[in-house]
């Protein structure tokens, strides 16, 4: 072959890569993410905030990625696009989320959460829980602290900033 038909082939790749992101709002999602900051999170007291002991105030570079696994996207809330992936570093956002994230233990577990929520300081995942959002159910699910609901949730992600890239690197 010769450069003129790969280098066509190539940009065909691409324009039906983004058509179909575009269209459909799914995105191939690949985790490289190095995991070695992971801050553990329990229950104390009944309660838990996630977030607390973060200053997103300081001069890194923090992220949240909301990764939902495939299954999950149709029964977002009408309020978020029907999308795999939403992400944020706006820091009026990630200071509600540690304002208003506030949580009580269940002491139980949601065994079906595949979607993922990863927060990222300087390029390094430092916090990573299971996510639910639906209408009805909005909550996190670790093995460090299980089940826990609450409604704030919603309220955020839907600050949360879509991507029309067909692949993201997080």
């Amino acid at each position: 072959m010769n450069l003129k038909k790969v280098l066509i082939t190539f940009l065909g790749l691409i324009v039906i890569l983004f058509g179909f992101t575009s269209i459909t709002g799914y995105s191939i999602i690949i985790d490289l993410n190095s995991k070695a900051n992971i801050h553990q999170i329990k229950c104390l007291n009944n309660s838990i905030n996630p977030f607390e002991k973060f200053n997103f105030d300081s001069d890194d570079n923090w992220e949240v990625h909301l990764v939902f696994d495939l299954h999950d996207v149709n029964s977002l809330p009408k309020d978020l696009p029907r999308v795999n992936y939403l992400m944020t570093s706006d820091t009026s956002v990630l200071n509600s989320m540690k304002n208003n994230w506030n949580f009580k233990c269940s002491n139980g577990d949601m065994a079906t959460v595949e979607s993922k929520l990863l927060l990222k300081k300087n390029d390094l995942v430092v916090f990573e829980t299971g996510i639910h959002i639906t209408d009805t159910i909005q909550g996190l699910q670790s093995k460090d602290f299980g089940w826990i609901q609450s409604n704030a949730i919603l309220y955020d992600a839907k600050r949360f900033n879509r991507t029309y890239m067909p692949i993201i690197i997080i």
